[in-house]
């Protein structure tokens, strides 16, 4: 018969199990390495000042994102964020990650990342730390290119609990039974669903929120 998987524990990308946040930590990396053209930069800059003004939802910022890898190959995507994780991000990943990560392990669980990054920046971490699956935003490829749009739902907000939901149901487990490691007020709906919710250095709304809810706070 099958191993029977107790539970999942879910972790958050940025600012839970990396303290830093990977968009930004890619966007630097772009920039340094003049990956985005002048008219991309002007282009996602506006985006960005849309977004942070109230006028788009982080998803349009996302999707306009998305736009400036059109005709990308997916080895060129892959190449650049194996590099940036060999130069930035390993660096990043948390010791209080790394040791709950691990302890989930050897008591039988799943390990899975539950992020709105891409998998391209997902899937070094999770490959790093021996973890079982990374549940991301995908872009969308059409012959092995990128054709500038994201190919599933924004793994954000509520998407994260039905993707966690769908998770389990393929694995034959309660959600009730599981963790979820996150950060961000963004984050309730799982952390809602969850048995056991991990606020890990969290947002001031997130913070006030798990007080309220009694829920786990730890500062890494």
């Amino acid at each position: 018969m099958p191993e029977t998987v107790p539970y999942v524990a879910f972790f958050d990308l940025d600012d839970t199990l990396l303290a830093d946040n990977s968009g930004k930590v890619f966007w630097d990396y772009c920039v340094q390495n003049k990956i985005y053209s002048p008219l991309q930069m002007g282009f996602l800059g506006m985006s960005l000042f849309m977004y942070l003004t109230g006028f788009d939802e982080t998803e349009d910022f996302i999707r306009n994102w998305a736009k400036c890898f059109k005709g990308w190959q997916t080895e060129k995507m892959e190449f650049v964020t194996r590099e940036l994780f060999d130069q930035k991000i390993r660096d990043l990943i948390r010791p209080q990650a790394r040791e709950a990560v691990e302890y989930h392990k050897s008591r039988g669980a799943e390990t899975v990342i539950l992020s709105a990054s891409t998998r391209y920046v997902c899937e070094p971490v999770k490959d790093h730390l021996g973890m079982h699956a990374a549940i991301c935003t995908p872009l969308d490829v059409e012959n092995g290119e990128f054709n500038g749009r994201l190919g599933g739902p924004y793994v954000f907000g509520e998407q994260k609990h039905l993707s966690a939901l769908d998770y389990c149901a393929h694995k034959g487990i309660n959600i009730t039974d599981c963790y979820y490691y996150g950060d961000a007020y963004t984050d309730r709906f799982v952390m809602e669903a969850v048995g056991t919710p991990v606020c890990v250095t969290p947002d001031k709304k997130l913070r006030a929120h798990a007080a309220e809810n009694n829920w786990q706070i730890v500062e890494w």
